[in-house]
């Protein structure tokens, strides 16, 4: 049931007071009925402005509170006096949010206030990467870009990106040059290559608050996916639905499961295919669900996984085979159980076969489409803005984009390539040979970098455009990961400070200066909260339920499904019954290639050698602030590398010692932390140690030791940034290595580990920059 709109403004003021936590919120600011209050002007109440926040994988709607007060301190960067962001906060009647927000989005007023923002176009004075930059004027910027893309063929332009936070203002100004060349990095790609070639959607959503089993492989998603979090303590609180987790690392997630399974990295595939082998052979399986959502019968699976025993997998695993066969009958007994699978699985090159793998465990236990089970994406069509520029003819010529950018080169040039979203120079395997790459003119003629702070491959650009912040933009939103699809936007909550623009807006005036008015016909807004106003109400429904504007005044989603109970903090009808998702959307699953499971190539081990596992740090979210974020990063510190401790007695290493840690690549200089969290086999560190670039907390140059940093504008980073170990950056000793079906790249190697000897000096990254290209190339051949 959906509730109209105008119905729920009318009776949600009587629940309002009652409505649960938000980010920052006391308890006094919920009694008073969930705003935010100004204290010290004697309970003024403070404006409230919808945004939705992009931090996470899945967006957020938020709440951002004003302070526009002409007494307050000025804004340390604008200067200004008067309207600044104070809180960020949930809001309760979205059923992504439920009054919740992340750390980091609790934080994000504070990145619009860091001295270390982009302010103004910055071009290449110098060499690239030599940091040699000045300022220009944006009529200038857009001048000499729009040159470049004219001189190009269509798909000589490319986009590089991350994830998408544009509203289809990319797919629009890429569309608009007769483009499809998009380069897009994701960890997940493996998975949602897996997924997409099995059920026709590259996602799979589980539905954890109705769920009596979650079957967890190598995703910390009680940390990274804030949405997920919530609603599987709802299923473990109301129906005890119990969480195991099979991780070579003790993650906060398996911690906070009922069961953590420390499974060889690369063997999960295995793992699942031995589970549904024992399902079908003891008659648990449910060949209705087989035969109707597959192309599959029970006898064909019979045939196909009768090697896949019990004893099989703990030889490969080194997971007790009692241990699966219990987790496997408890999964199927359960009747309403979910898989989730995350970087772990998706970051080795036998990921493919492996998440289909996973699939097949969802659909013999005959848990798809239903209550509690998994089930394909929901999501609400973003509106057009017309006219709409035609889909250039051509396909996208990237098919795998990380193993693409290794293979560029001077007879394969790119003409133009912008840059958005994303930092593969720093956070990409073999980040040194993408850094070299990009580089170098001759490969990459013209690279254009976007965004709000610079980062690691940012200073490899010939143009840097400032671009606004989250709250400063007007944006729709389209919801993922959700049951119960919606649409949100963001809204300009404060002016953007120097001379930065929006997304959109730049985009704008890069086509208007190609002089085309065929092209400019597709750009024609002089506001991009009126371009904002005419894509949302294009979308079927909503204007009927008042419009876009209604929505931005009143709680920035749509649709309002219900209201948040206070006691269940569920979303309720005008019954108080939960609303729940339809279940039973038609499913058909084509395994006709067979997910046999094959040895990861990344980490197949040699006698004497650990394999190192990257992993996403905890806390920090899918955008480059949150690395230069002053909380985060205490809360995160430096990523020692974690070793077992019965492996670290046996090389004679302590806790703290100096250690150097080696791979084919090259080797890194670090410390040991000695812990039983984590495999004997197995070491991991996170990814965002070792910065020199975003800002002066990211990168060790703020605080009481460096006078004059941009990032002491802040008195607290100023005066008590007490920290000088930001930790070491890993990627560039991890090999280019790629799973030949899905196309992402591998974030583990095989390493050896022994102490450090002279002159190696803690954060040394030494490596063969060409020998990283040798893999390359013998894929070439």
């Amino acid at each position: 049931m959906k509730i109209n709109r105008r119905q729920f403004l009318k009776g949600s003021a009587a629940v309002a007071a009652a409505a649960g936590v938000s980010g920052n919120a006391t308890g006094m600011e919920v009694a008073l009925g969930n705003n935010s209050y100004n204290y010290i002007k004697h309970g003024e109440p403070r404006e409230r402005v919808f945004s939705c926040s992009p931090t996470h994988a899945h967006d957020n709607p938020v709440q951002a509170w004003v302070d526009d007060d002409p007494m307050a301190p000025a804004n340390p960067l604008t200067k200004q006096v008067g309207r600044r962001v104070v809180e960020i906060s949930g809001i309760t009647e979205s059923n992504r949010s439920r009054g919740r927000v992340s750390a980091a989005e609790a934080l994000a007023w504070m990145h619009v206030d860091s001295g270390d923002r982009l302010l103004h176009p910055l071009k290449r004075t110098g060499k690239r990467g030599a940091g040699q930059w000045q300022e220009i004027s944006w009529a200038q910027v857009s001048g000499e870009i729009a040159a470049a893309i004219k001189a190009s063929e269509p798909q000589g332009t490319f986009l590089m990106r991350g994830k998408d936070t544009s509203g289809g203002a990319w797919e629009r100004f890429m569309h608009t040059l007769g483009s499809n060349s998009v380069i897009a990095l994701d960890t997940l790609k493996n998975r949602q290559a897996a997924l997409q070639s099995t059920w026709g959607d590259d996602d799979m959503i589980p539905d954890l608050a109705h769920t009596h089993y979650i079957l967890n492989f190598g995703s910390n998603f009680l940390v990274t996916y804030p949405d997920y979090a919530a609603e599987a303590l709802d299923g473990r609180m109301f129906r005890r639905a119990k969480i195991v987790t099979f991780d070579p690392r003790c993650t906060k997630t398996a911690g906070l499961s009922d069961d953590w399974v420390p499974v060889r990295p690369g063997s999960d595939g295995f793992v699942a295919l031995a589970m549904v082998n024992y399902l079908l052979q003891q008659g648990w399986a449910n060949q209705a669900a087989i035969k109707r959502m597959s192309n599959l019968s029970a006898e064909q699976l019979i045939r196909e996984l009768k090697d896949y025993t019990l004893e099989r997998a703990e030889e490969i695993s080194g997971v007790p085979a009692l241990t699966i066969r219990s987790i496997a009958r408890q999964f199927a007994e359960s009747g309403q159980g979910c898989v989730i699978s995350g970087a772990g699985i998706s970051g080795h090159t036998n990921a493919f076969d492996a998440e289909r793998a996973l699939m097949l465990l969802s659909l013999v236990t005959g848990s798809l489409e239903i209550r509690g089970g998994n089930c394909k994406p929901r999501e609400i069509a973003l509106g057009a803005i017309k006219p709409v520029p035609p889909v250039p003819a051509h396909n996208n010529p990237v098919r795998h984009p990380h193993r693409f950018l290794m293979h560029v080169d001077a007879d394969n040039p790119i003409d133009v390539l912008f840059g958005y979203n994303t930092n593969p120079a720093f956070d990409a395997p073999a980040a040194s040979a993408l850094r070299a790459i990009l580089a170098d003119e001759a490969r990459v003629k013209l690279f254009v970098a976007i965004g709000t702070f610079s980062n690691e491959t940012w200073e490899l650009a010939d143009y840097i455009l400032p671009e606004t912040h989250w709250l400063e933009r007007n944006e729709p939103v389209q919801s993922k990961g959700s049951l119960l699809p919606w649409i949100g936007l963001r809204q300009r909550v404060v002016d953007p400070p120097g001379e930065v623009k929006e997304l959109r807006e730049i985009l704008r005036d890069l086509v208007l200066a190609t002089g085309h008015e065929d092209k400019a016909q597709y750009w024609q807004f002089q506001d991009t909260r009126e371009w904002l106003g005419a894509q949302l109400n294009d979308i079927p429904g909503l204007k009927k339920d008042g419009g876009w504007e209604l929505m931005a005044k009143h709680s920035g989603v749509w649709p309002i499904y219900g209201y948040l109970h206070p006691e269940i903090r569920r979303i309720v009808d005008e019954r108080g019954e939960e609303v729940l998702p339809e279940y039973g959307r038609p499913v058909k699953m084509n395994f006709d290639s067979f997910p046999h499971w094959h040895a990861a190539r990344d980490i197949t081990a040699a006698e004497g050698e650990l394999i190192l596992v990257i992993h996403a740090a905890d806390y920090h979210g899918c955008i480059d602030a949150t690395a230069n974020d002053k909380v985060i990063m205490e809360a995160t510190l430096a990523n020692h590398l974690h070793i077992n401790f019965e492996t670290a007695e046996k090389l004679h290493i302590e806790d703290g010692a100096l250690i150097r840690v080696t791979s084919r690549a090259g080797y890194l200089v670090t410390r040991a932390h000695v812990t039983q969290t984590i495999r004997p086999d197995v070491v991991a560190m996170h990814r965002e140690g070792g910065h020199w670039s975003i800002g002066g907390v990211a990168s060790g140059q703020a605080g009481p030791a460096h006078d004059g940093a941009r990032s002491n504008i802040d008195a607290d980073i100023e005066h008590n940034l007490w920290w000088e170990d930001i930790g070491v950056h890993p990627m560039d000793i991890i090999l280019p290595v790629y799973d030949d079906k899905g196309g992402g790249a591998a974030c583990g190697t095989t390493v050896t580990v022994k102490k450090a000897e002279h002159p190696d000096v803690y954060g040394t990254v030494r490596v063969d920059t060409a020998a990283l290209f040798t893999p390359v190339a013998s894929e070439k051949s």
